[in-house]
């Protein structure tokens, strides 16, 4: 018999659909995820089906399993699921269903809307594979099928484990969804899994994600097994949201109460950023002596850390002697670097490291190129300025933003076309911010231009009342330093 009688019409889709390219999402799973999941992974997968088995099938499910297991790409798995459909296995078959999209949600760049696709047919949700799907959508663009799901796994009576709950938080952290993010901790609790390491983990990354800090620490309070993880959410937490000295206190009590947990890679960004926050350069370096003693000065999210401490903190040379170093440099790494010598005044050098990057076949981010017109704004180079920015779009394929904007306004004032930066603001396709028209104010201050500064001055008094300083700037208009900032290297 021809095998494509055994090809049913969703079948034939499915076939049609190996040949177009799937949807990809952009992040891998997190490594808290995966200590989550890998402790059941393998007794789930290797399960025996109790239902819509044949013997005549069984047999072909067992080697597209063992296939699965050994092949790590897109392209192996479609292959594989096209031999198990064309050889008569049902496409609603839940243990292939399940191995499939394990597998296709495990790819660095998993396939979203090809495991969607596999999903809808199957015809009887099971826990493993719903988590899988909660999984994916809390890793993709879009998280907010992860809740969706969570909401018709309670429609078909599918109680969630202390397994679905890592993954629906972490949902609810990328989307700062505080509502449904306290629900889900409540039903956590309800449920039992409250006091799971894993959901506690999450907990305390979403409520720090979401600013509440207090809650974050309640949770940490309470919990009765900490690890790394733990730790590195809480520190992480703070450090990013503005509270540096918080996040140096815990790394320190870390070290104080917990001897069986050693700090990471991720401690050590935190650690450095906090540092670079508080400009707090000594302590920075001492936390750089430490990343030798734990073999971490080679990770290059720690380096790139490091890169941005130094250069922040104005110790320039430290920052490119960690840059000349680095074995592996990412597009973060040159950024950071563009950034920190444009901020500390060595424009021409941050615009030659750009040319570099660029003969090294780098594609720029928005904020290196924000860096590259910052060092044109205070090198007085206006017509390069206006190159890189109409190949912001043309040539690299990004849509300009407020601060790209706002660059080229104080690219114009601090050349002394302050008028032409006027009227490059009112041509703005974005409605300026507070930053835009206070860079013109500071412009209207250094050469001078009153009737201009009252302007940009009420604009500002309109979207920023309680800000005194604006006015102080705009009484005192006095002339520049002779010649202004001047161009290092």
């Amino acid at each position: 018999m021809c095998p494509k009688q055994f090809i049913s019409k969703s079948n034939a889709s499915l076939l049609k659909f190996f040949a177009s390219t799937g949807t990809a999402s952009t992040a891998a799973i997190s490594a808290t995820e995966s200590a989550a999941t890998t402790a059941i992974v393998s007794a789930a997968l290797t399960s025996e089906p109790t239902q819509n088995t044949t013997p005549s099938s069984f047999p072909t499910i067992r080697r597209c399993i063992a296939l699965l297991q050994t092949r790590s790409s897109l392209h192996h798995f479609r292959q594989i699921h096209g031999y198990a459909l064309r050889t008569g296995v049902p496409l609603s078959h839940p243990l292939l269903v399940k191995h499939l999209i394990f597998s296709l949600l495990a790819l660095p760049s998993p396939p979203l809307a090809y495991a969607e696709l596999v999903f809808s047919q199957l015809a009887t949700l099971n826990v493993f594979t719903v988590n899988t799907m909660i999984r994916g959508y809390a890793e993709s663009l879009d998280p907010r099928p992860a809740l969706r799901l969570h909401h018709r796994m309670h429609g078909a009576s599918l109680y969630p484990d202390f397994h679905t709950y890592p993954f629906l938080i972490k949902a609810c952290a990328r989307l700062l969804d505080l509502r449904h993010g306290e629900s889900v901790h409540s039903l956590s609790l309800k449920n039992g899994h409250g006091t799971s390491v894993f959901v506690q983990n999450s907990l305390v990354h979403f409520y720090s994600a979401c600013g509440l800090f207090e809650s974050a620490h309640q949770v940490f309070d309470e919990m009765g097994t900490r690890n790394i993880v733990t730790w590195n959410s809480v520190i992480n937490g703070y450090a990013m949201n503005g509270r540096p000295n918080e996040a140096l206190t815990l790394f320190q009590q870390m070290q104080d109460e917990d001897d069986e947990t050693t700090a990471d890679g991720f401690t050590m960004v935190s650690l450095l950023t906090s540092c670079a926050e508080l400009g707090a350069l000594a302590l920075g370096r001492r936390v750089h002596v430490h990343l030798f003693k734990l073999g971490l000065d080679e990770n290059s999210h720690v380096e790139n850390a490091l890169i941005d401490l130094y250069a922040r903190c104005g110790a320039v040379a430290e920052a490119r002697r960690v840059f000349d170093e680095m074995r592996i440099k990412t597009v973060v790494s040159w950024t950071s670097l563009i950034v920190g010598l444009a901020i500390n005044g060595f424009s021409k050098e941050s615009l030659l490291l750009f040319e570099k990057m660029e003969r090294d076949g780098l594609k720029p981010t928005e904020i290196t190129l924000v860096g590259v017109l910052y060092a044109c704004s205070h090198c007085g180079l206006v017509d390069l300025g206006f190159t890189y920015f109409n190949r912001i779009t043309k040539h690299y394929g990004i849509v300009p933003k407020i601060e790209h904007y706002g660059c080229m306004v104080d690219l114009l004032g601090r050349a002394g076309l302050v008028e032409k930066a006027y009227d490059y603001i009112l041509e703005m396709p974005l409605v300026p911010n507070t930053v835009v028209w206070r860079t013109l104010l500071g412009a209207c201050a250094m050469h001078k231009r009153v009737a201009l500064g009252e302007v940009a001055w009420s604009r500002l008094v309109q979207l920023d009342p309680g800000h005194s300083g604006d006015y102080v700037l705009l009484l005192t208009f006095t002339p520049p330093e002779a010649g202004g900032q001047t161009c290092k290297g």
